[in-house]
């Protein structure tokens, strides 16, 4: 599908997540100086997300302004539009998408929609778990920890403050083990400075059903990551399914234990955003879109759909890709290369992409990393990482603001005041 030699065609991408940015940064780079297209981006949100650093915010390492970078700030000099609005309906025929009391059309379409927390229709964990998907979602653990320490502080039941005290995430992923750590770091680093509590009544607990944490890690990694975790008193239950949870307890294993405790934090699973569950397309049982090879649907091949909601396979390895941040940004920039090839007449190519290695924050100046192959963890691997996530940090301001914030951190203890 092509626009008429009237206009610029009009290209569309639905979210500002990972895929979303990059496939809008990837149009306006190429498109510079082109009258062959002018791009809208619409999101929920008017800012985008940096995700892998939101257990920093959740412990107050980092702030809001840390990781979030304004689309407004992509569209200053009049190269994007930006429209804040969530997605009603998709018309795949007429070419239109409505956003709450607006129609946008579109000669091509860009579906990044990311995905949300799934906590397989267990409405005791939904309704009790605190999730980490948002600065809204950090805050507001942040602000939960510390005010369950100011109550510990005047409970006089020895039991009842345990409860107080114990924090159980579940999910060892990244996200699980980032946050497990970070939260253990505030507690020995600042919290239990300032705050008269017995440090053997506070209990952390990182809960998973597979057999170790970090699956998808080098099992080197994964076993140096655990050992780091266990001898910093983080209780670490592998092969435990959480079944239940109440507003003071945590169910494991269908009631063969309870945990008493007033923190559940949700690591444990995604799905695709519901708002896909309104495009006319073909989805796997999991709700991912199916696409062919260069990102489009069969049937509408001015669409694409990426991110976490599409479902890609892996030809090399027989295997879709996972949702993770480093493929969505390589989906975006070959979504968007797809629509110039289309524009400038030339065919689509297929999405291709190569795991470099991976890395995930264990708080405290540790990390573990895997870096083509070569992999190395504690404060060597620490510099690693907070040089790889300065390096894909989006805006000098954010980029500035990180390496100004961490060197004050190494000085001064990090912020503890509360909003109730």
């Amino acid at each position: 599908m092509g626009a008429t030699p009237m206009r610029p065609a009009r290209v569309v991408v639905l979210g500002g997540g990972f895929s979303g940015l990059y496939a809008t940064l990837t149009l306006l780079k190429e498109l510079a100086g082109s009258d062959l297209a002018e791009v809208t981006l619409v999101d929920r949100r008017n800012y985008f997300t940096f995700t892998p650093l939101l257990p920093e915010v959740a412990a107050g390492t980092l702030g809001p302004s840390h990781v979030c970078y304004p689309f407004r700030s992509l569209s200053k000099k009049g190269r994007l539009h930006f429209i804040q609005g969530e997605v009603r309906e998709f018309d795949l025929d007429e070419h239109v998408i409505g956003i709450e009391n607006l129609a946008i059309p579109y000669d091509y379409l860009v579906v990044a929609l990311g995905s949300t927390p799934y906590f397989f229709g267990n409405q005791e964990l939904e309704s009790h778990g605190l999730t980490l998907t948002s600065v809204a979602d950090a805050l507001a653990i942040r602000n939960h920890v510390i005010r369950l320490f100011e109550r510990a502080v005047v409970e006089r039941d020895p039991i009842r403050r345990r409860q107080l005290l114990t924090i159980v995430v579940v999910g060892a992923g990244p996200s699980g083990v980032e946050i497990v750590a970070e939260l253990h770091h505030l507690i020995r680093s600042t919290l239990l400075a300032y705050y008269p509590v017995d440090a053997s009544e506070v209990r952390m607990l990182l809960v998973d059903g597979e057999d170790r944490i970090l699956p998808h890690f080098a099992r080197e990694l994964t076993d140096a990551g655990r050992t780091q975790l266990v001898e910093r008193g983080i209780d670490v239950k592998l092969m435990t399914r959480v079944t239940g949870a109440g507003a003071q307890h945590v169910e494991l294993n269908a009631g063969r234990e309870i945990i008493p405790t007033r923190t559940l934090i949700w690591t444990g699973g995604t799905v695709p955003s519901p708002v896909l569950a309104r495009l006319p397309a073909k989805r796997t049982g999991r709700g991912t879109v199916l696409v062919d090879e260069c990102l489009r649907l069969p049937d509408h091949p001015e669409v694409y759909v990426i991110g976490d909601g599409s479902h890609v396979m892996d030809r090399r390895h027989e295997r879709p890709y996972p949702p993770v941040a480093p493929v969505a940004i390589r989906q975006g920039v070959r979504a968007a290369a797809n629509i110039v090839n289309a524009l400038e007449g030339r065919g689509g190519e297929p999405f291709e992409f190569d795991f470099t290695g991976n890395l995930v924050g264990l708080g405290g100046g540790m990390a573990l990393v895997n870096f083509l192959g070569i992999t190395f963890h504690g404060r060597l691997g620490w510099w690693v990482y907070r040089m790889a996530y300065l390096q894909r940090l989006v805006g000098a301001k954010n980029k500035a603001l990180l390496v100004l914030t961490l060197g004050l951190n190494a000085l001064f203890d990090r912020d503890i005041s509360c909003e109730t």
